[in-house]
């Protein structure tokens, strides 16, 4: 006669593993999060310096009008507002700062992993990333999860 089904309404709760091998996969895990955290930073701190390119064109056109003086088909046209360029540039500066600071934080938080310490802060770096879609979420959600383990908080300082 075959065996019967679990009822699903009581959990499935895997056997305990041996401290050794679960010591070694919290490693592997850590090691791997060190990894792509590193990776992830080095690859938002490139990506905000393209932005590079449209921050210093604005900022030409904000402080140099007079390239927009000639007339166009016979007729005199008034030049934009440097002021409209120039805020443009700094938004679009903010943006390469704020790219520049995640990215560095997004190192720290490798760095951080592989000392194992400041568990909160790699934890809110591992959140913080899961709004760039869909690498961003994959690191973050790995994060959290591996964090969360009680094995592994208590590799931390």
């Amino acid at each position: 006669m075959p065996e019967p089904l679990p009822n699903p309404s009581f959990p499935v709760i895997p056997p305990p593993r041996d401290p050794a091998i679960q010591a070694a996969l919290d490693g592997e895990h850590l090691r791997l999060l060190e990894i792509a955290f590193y990776i992830a930073g080095g690859v938002t701190v490139l990506f905000s310096c393209f932005f590079l390119i449209h921050f210093t064109m604005f900022l030409v056109f904000g402080l140099n009008p007079q390239m927009f003086a000639n007339s166009a088909h016979g007729q005199n046209v008034a030049p934009p507002s440097p002021g409209l360029f120039l805020g443009f540039a700094a938004v679009i500066g903010v943006v390469i700062l704020l790219g520049w600071i995640f990215g560095c934080l997004q190192i720290y938080a490798g760095r951080c992993l592989r000392q194992r310490r400041y568990l909160v802060f790699i934890f809110v770096i591992g959140a913080l990333e899961c709004v760039f879609i869909p690498w961003g979420t994959v690191i973050g959600v790995c994060a959290i999860l591996v964090l969360n383990r009680s094995s592994v908080k208590a590799l931390f300082i």
